[in-house]
């Protein structure tokens, strides 16, 4: 998830039309939800950590 993070802050900084074109896709695909990169991110982690919790917790 963090080498996702960075990935996606490599193409924001990125001075490629395609990474800089790819930016923009995602912004402009996650504000048709109403939500932003970064409540993006909190959501893929608390679901990520709900997942561990449920493996754990079905041992």
């Amino acid at each position: 998830m963090e080498r996702y993070r960075i990935f996606m802050k490599r193409f924001e900084l990125s001075d490629d039309f395609m990474a800089q074109m790819t930016v923009e896709q995602l912004n402009t695909q996650l504000s048709q939800f109403g939500i932003t990169p970064q409540q993006m991110f909190d959501q893929m982690h608390m679901t990520l950590e709900r997942m561990k919790s449920e493996l754990e917790n079905s041992s």
